[in-house]
């Protein structure tokens, strides 16, 4: 997939984070990414700004593998509920589904688990521009 192959390639968000691409089709997306000290709060844990970068990263995948294409897209709104801490020197999991869109707006829902007990972290719902602005990132991706 053409979204696949640009965010895993040479990707700086991805290269910092180490995030992993996991499942993409048909607007739901995984991701995931492990424990990192550089990313982590005094308790030891991924801090939750790391968290919220790969839902809202997660959620443009979705989007993109809904679209199938790389359209320019921009969040309006991302609401993420925080279930419960982000345990010490654990990794993440994020999984979203793009729920529904129309010619202009693209609408996700999500969870964040951490990655070896599976255990709920954090919940994300929001909406996202599509067509926006911004450049059209096929051609950098080598699709059309």
């Amino acid at each position: 997939m053409m979204a696949k192959a640009f965010f895993g390639t040479n990707h700086p968000l991805f290269d910092t984070f180490k995030i992993d691409i996991g499942i993409v089709n048909d607007g739901h997306a995984e991701m995931s990414m492990p424990f990192s000290e550089q990313l982590s709060d005094r308790r030891g844990s991924l801090h939750r700004g790391a968290l919220v970068t790969l839902l809202d990263t997660t959620c443009g995948l979705s989007i993109f593998s809904s679209l199938g294409s790389l359209k320019p897209i921009a969040t309006i709104d991302l609401r993420v509920d925080f279930m419960r801490s982000i345990p010490p020197a654990a990794g993440l999991k994020a999984v979203v589904e793009c729920i529904g869109k129309t010619d202009t707006v693209a609408f996700i829902s999500g969870r964040a688990f951490a990655e070896d007990s599976g255990e709920l972290l954090a919940m994300v719902a929001g909406s996202f521009a599509i067509g926006t602005m911004g450049p059209t990132l096929d051609s950098e991706a080598g699709g059309s």
